[in-house]
């Protein structure tokens, strides 16, 4: 038994896997992968797998019935990939492993033939796959080809059985002799435990159950690996009680190695709850085992060594005399991960965290040691949270000219239409408002050259409340469809482009640090997939694939602290060097390399100009760097090294900017705000006029 803690019980989803079939009177392949040749192997390359032929185990869907049933799934960690056939006369494999299998090749031996001979070629197979196809000479004639080579006639055999039929694999991947080379002898299962004790009160999810056969993979390699038997005679001594009793290392290795197996299951209240062949865990050791992750195993070979036999006495468990067993096996399963060898060494095999079929939402995570592999990057994309596509659209059309101020809006006057910051999608302005007690977004059309008032944004029905702007609004931009608007009542507003309707917000409207808040809301940027919203103290970065309706999406990673201080922020992203640049009330311009950002890690400055005047807001023009401020240069072109001014462009043509904040450049123009008292306006200027 381990520490005890509190537990909650979140809203789970599931994604729903559809079971696959075998039909005897066919091969549900297709191209390549059927024998319309009448000639084996039969071959199957990934794209052939279909719900027909294919099924996979312990899928977010699957019924705990089914689960925690161990006739239906179970397995020996010596044999994670299980093959034969069934009464059916279909070739059935399933596959327990979080990593798919390569190049893996089936060989039949039918009673009465000399040879064996080739039956099947898999290009791969998938993590969990359960494979089900018929057995093409249980119905007719076929060629096969022996392993001397030899050219053979298969007749049909509408008799076979387990007993006259037989398979053995061949596979030249690494991954399968690491699976081959494990020596434990454990049954593995999954078990629903007790409904009436409150440690066993919730069960596995099919997500715990996954990593359940990576934590078991992961522990019999590693017990059946010479590192670890060299790195247990070199550790100093085990003791099985505190009177410092020595355990005989190579009995306790045997003991390790012939262990009957281990059923997991889920504990609440404690850690875990292991003896015998019970070993149950909670959710948070089922996914912090792994280097990439926080890389804490204790609770899992705190409970294995109750299995094989210890106490709490000595240092097997609790290391009551010194270090001892939960160390020796985390420095070894460590160093296994590290260097590749544990059969699952990084969470990204099946990224748990991101999944909702759980108890918590604790997503984000910092790797205690970053684990680099094309094979995990062909996963998921690589470790940058730049996986998405910036929104290119919109931003088509011929320059506009013209200004456009509280005439252009009906029933409004100088002091209930203060436009704050500007954006411009195709033919669509959008103006913040952020006049006092009207705080809105006005939508106006450009279309033919005009200022058409569209609609506005003030107030909008989520569920049965009704919600507003909670605070001064002073950012707006559009992205895949969605308009993002940022308000020092410390959310970020998001709402459906077309509609209006309002879809979900980042920060919850409480002030603060924790994984859904922010301090106040400035700004935002969307970039390669990244939301980016610039707050009182941090640049907050949030993945757009968790912007949903309804989900309030959790922080994926705030910057470093940048000073506490109100003021009129903006950001953007130079697309020559990637780096983001965000304005500051110090008279600077942070820089940072969004490429760079790393899971739970709060990315620092990778640069710092100082800056004339107190910037206001930026933006970038096929190269150019232009800047908003206070002081006599309003608005600028700026060397983007060095911060120095270049020209100043606080007059434009017949404009002369008044007290320029935030713009934007778009369509060939620059849109932006001109903030005089009772006169607040945008300026549509093209940008052919700023040489």
């Amino acid at each position: 038994m381990k520490k005890l803690f509190s537990t909650s019980l979140l809203i789970l989803a599931g994604m729903l896997l559809l079971l696959g079939s075998c039909k005897e009177d066919e091969l549900p392949v297709s191209g390549e992968g059927n024998v319309a040749n009448n000639e084996l192997p039969v071959r199957l390359a990934e794209t052939d797998y279909n719900p027909d032929n294919t099924y996979y185990l312990l899928n977010d869907n699957e019924s705990q019935d089914v689960y925690f049933d161990s006739g239906q799934r179970s397995f020996y960690v010596s044999r994670p990939l299980q093959f034969g056939m069934d009464d059916e006369h279909c070739f059935q494999l399933r596959f327990y492993s979080p990593r798919a299998l390569k190049n893996v090749t089936f060989w039949a031996r039918i009673d009465g033939y000399e040879e064996e001979f080739k039956f099947m070629s898999l290009e791969k197979i998938m993590p969990f796959q359960q494979l089900r196809v018929h057995i093409p000479f249980a119905t007719k004639d076929l060629t096969a080809y022996t392993r001397s080579g030899k050219k053979i006639r298969i007749m049909a055999n509408p008799y076979l059985t387990e007993e006259n039929l037989t398979f053995t694999v061949e596979c030249d991947d690494p991954y399968w002799a690491r699976l081959q080379s494990i020596r434990c002898k454990w049954y593995i299962s999954f078990g629903r435990y007790s409904d009436t004790q409150d440690s066993w009160k919730y069960k596995m999810k099919a997500s715990h159950t996954r990593e359940a056969v990576a934590i078991a993979l992961n522990m019999a390699y590693m017990f059946s690996s010479e590192r670890f038997k060299t790195a247990l005679y070199e550790f100093g001594p085990l003791h099985s009680n505190n009177d410092k009793a020595e355990i005989d290392k190579t009995a306790l290795l045997a003991n390790v190695l012939n262990h009957r197996g281990l059923t997991f299951g889920y504990t609440t209240g404690v850690m875990g709850l292991g003896g015998g062949t019970t070993f149950g865990m909670h959710e948070v050791c089922y996914l912090e085992h792994y280097a990439d992750d926080k890389s804490i195993t204790e609770t899992i070979f705190h409970e294995f060594a109750h299995c094989v036999g210890y106490g709490h006495a000595g240092n097997m468990t609790y290391e009551q005399t010194g270090p001892g067993w939960i160390t020796l096996c985390n420095n070894v399963y460590v160093a296994l991960s590290l260097d590749k060898e544990l059969p699952v060494y990084s969470r990204r095999f099946l990224h748990t965290r991101w999944s909702r079929n759980r108890y918590f939402d604790d997503i984000y995570v910092a790797s205690k040691h970053i684990i680099e592999d094309p094979e995990l990057d062909a996963l998921d994309g690589g470790l940058s949270p730049l996986r998405g596509e910036t929104d290119r659209g919109g931003n088509d059309g011929e320059p506009v000219a013209f200004k456009l101020d509280y005439t252009d809006l009906p029933g409004a006057t100088g002091t209930t239409f203060r436009p704050k910051d500007v954006y411009v999608y195709g033919d669509t302005l959008y103006a913040v408002n952020d006049a006092d007690n009207q705080y809105s977004v006005e939508v106006f059309g450009l279309a033919g050259g005009g200022k058409k008032h569209l609609g506005s944004i003030k107030e909008w029905k989520h569920g049965e409340v009704t919600g507003k702007f909670g605070g001064r609004p002073n950012g707006v931009t559009r992205a895949h469809d969605k308009i993002y608007v940022t308000h020092e009542g410390s959310r970020t507003e998001i709402f459906d482009a077309k509609s209006h309707q309002f879809l979900t917000c980042i920060g919850n409207g409480s002030w603060g640090t924790g994984p859904t808040q922010t301090v106040h809301a400035f700004d935002v940027l969307l970039y390669k997939g990244l939301v980016m919203i610039h707050d009182k103290r941090y640049v907050n970065f949030v993945e757009e694939q968790a912007i949903q309706s309804g989900v309030t999406p959790r922080i994926y990673v705030r910057s470093e602290h940048l000073g506490e201080t109100n003021g009129t922020y903006g950001m953007a992203v130079d697309e020559q060097t990637g780096l983001l640049y965000s304005t500051h009330p110090a008279k600077r311009i942070d820089l940072f390399a969004p490429d760079g950002i790393r899971e739970g890690v709060s990315p620092k400055r990778t640069g710092q100009l100082a800056y004339k005047n107190v910037p206001y807001d930026l933006d970038f023009y096929e190269g150019r760097l232009f800047v908003s401020s206070n002081g006599t240069e309003k608005f600028c072109e700026v060397n983007p090294r060095t911060g120095e001014i270049m020209k100043d462009h606080t007059t434009i043509g017949g404009i002369t900017l008044q007290a320029p904040e935030k713009f934007c450049i778009r369509r060939h123009t620059l849109f932006i705000t001109d903030r005089v008292k009772n006169g607040t306006c945008v300026y549509a200027i093209p940008m052919s006029e700023l040489k």
